[in-house]
């Protein structure tokens, strides 16, 4: 077992034991057919995953043929996936293919139960991404972004050298596809390998070795800050009060001396903002927002709120008739909490003058004066007649005065007198119009009722 082989064993005899086999990108190039060969020989369990870009004509077939018949020979499952032919005509392809392929690892990796992502990067691939990050300006995420393990993705080669790859490769007279790109200086990456850090060798011999030096006493630096991070987070960052799954960003991590990095660290996993926006936003208007990476930050009176960008909420007007019985469900605001699954059972009733006619939240109406209406969205436009009160009010200030949170507003419903905007007949949980209220003269009634079995 020579000194690359032995490495690899080392490296992933660290992992936990497990009996699955792990998925090797394989796009036929020297690195990835060295670790390739190096894990058949070592007898550790894989399969290959090879993503077919077609950016190169006949040459990118050649590739996945050539992968597909050394998988064959040695026995290995094999994967391919395609990208759409108009892939390569749109900008940032390169991040746009490092996306494809770990979106597509790891679907197989749920798929076939698989343990663990290998990708063939490194020491001197390592280096490249730290030159690339560090020139165009970054913090420490950027500089250690190709680390020897990141989530379900593992490096064995990352603290080997090219030189050692290339001469595990002759030693063993394996074979391998070049590809004509990686020759051009066209991506800046290409650059830096072939100018870049061989003029840098040239002037510090040492440089690959102190370059792993710098990276490993970074990686220390970035783990005592993340430990650091998540001690203080617990200070600006809580969950909701009134939005149920929400986390709360207070707005008192901006008075920190150090608030910029702070705020960073926090949201990096929840849209990554940028500092300057996050701080322009606490003092904005309430009902302000930002949306990034699939997460929004609402201003609210509670502090800023965090949470996922919902899918858009389809709900279709329903009418309803005077039936024997009706059901309204959806999401509605108490006053304090938004609840988002809620049930009510509509019954008709003969009205009993004296009896209990409910609440805000479970309410009567004069079935005498509500022939027909809507259950649908708040909209812009929409008023209400309010109970113990004198003329017509906004519906958006009922809302804003029962503190509803802005984030919620265009996923309201009401119970309306028609599908557009209008006449508002009850907001659960905050108004009951007073043109549907029950008088002594009412001899029917519809009662709203909970279901205690749904909400």
């Amino acid at each position: 077992m020579n000194r690359l082989e032995h490495h690899i064993k080392e490296y992933l005899s660290e992992e936990p034991e497990d009996a699955r086999a792990y998925l090797l990108f394989c796009s036929g190039g020297q690195d990835s057919m060295v670790l390739a060969h190096a894990l058949h020989v070592l007898g550790i369990s894989f399969e290959i995953l090879h993503v077919h870009y077609g950016l190169r004509g006949e040459a990118s077939d050649e590739d996945a043929a050539f992968v597909a018949q050394w998988a064959a020979n040695h026995s290995v499952e094999y994967h391919q996936r395609r990208v759409q032919s108009d892939f390569g005509n749109d900008s940032d392809l390169q991040a746009r293919a490092r996306h494809f392929r770990y979106a597509a690892g790891r679907e197989i990796l749920q798929q076939r139960g698989l343990q663990a992502i290998l990708a063939a990067q490194h020491a001197d691939d390592a280096a490249e991404t730290f030159l690339f990050h560090a020139a165009r300006g970054t913090g420490l995420d950027g500089l250690l972004a190709l680390a020897p393990r990141s989530g379900d993705v593992i490096r064995p080669l990352y603290h080997l050298a090219k030189a050692d790859i290339i001469d595990y490769a002759e030693k063993n007279r394996l074979s391998w596809r070049e590809d004509a790109s990686n020759a051009e200086d066209k991506y800046t990456r290409n650059h830096l390998r072939h100018h870049a850090l061989p003029a840098l060798r040239e002037a510090m011999p040492q440089a690959n070795s102190g370059l792993q030096t710098t990276l490993r006493n970074l990686r220390e630096l970035q783990a005592f800050v993340d430990a650091s991070i998540t001690r203080e987070s617990v200070l600006y960052l809580g969950p909701s009060k009134s939005v149920p799954g929400a986390k709360v960003l207070y707005r008192d991590v901006l008075d920190h001396p150090h608030s910029s990095v702070i705020v960073w660290y926090i949201l990096r996993n929840y849209g990554a903002f940028d500092f300057d926006a996050v701080h322009a936003l606490s003092s904005s208007q309430v009902g302000s927002m930002l949306e990034k990476g699939g997460w929004q930050l609402w201003a609210e009176r509670e502090g800023l709120l965090l949470r996922p960008t919902p899918c858009s909420r389809d709900v279709s007007p329903v009418a309803l008739s005077m039936v024997r019985s009706s059901q309204l469900f959806g999401p509605f605001w108490d006053g304090m909490q938004w609840q988002p699954d809620h049930l009510w059972t509509m019954e008709p009733k003969t009205f009993v003058p004296g009896a209990d006619l409910g609440s805000l939240a479970s309410p009567v109406l004069s079935s005498d004066r509500c022939k027909s209406w809507q259950w649908r969205l708040w909209m812009e436009g929409d008023f209400i007649y309010p109970l113990g009160m004198k003329g017509r009010k906004k519906l958006s200030d009922v809302l804003t005065e029962g503190k509803l949170p802005a984030m919620y507003r265009k996923e309201l419903l009401v119970l309306a007198v028609d599908a557009g905007p209008g006449e508002v007949y009850w907001v659960p949980g905050l108004r009951l119009s007073r043109r549907v209220a029950v008088v002594s003269s009412d001899s029917c009634i519809w009662r709203i009722q909970e279901d205690a079995s749904k909400a």
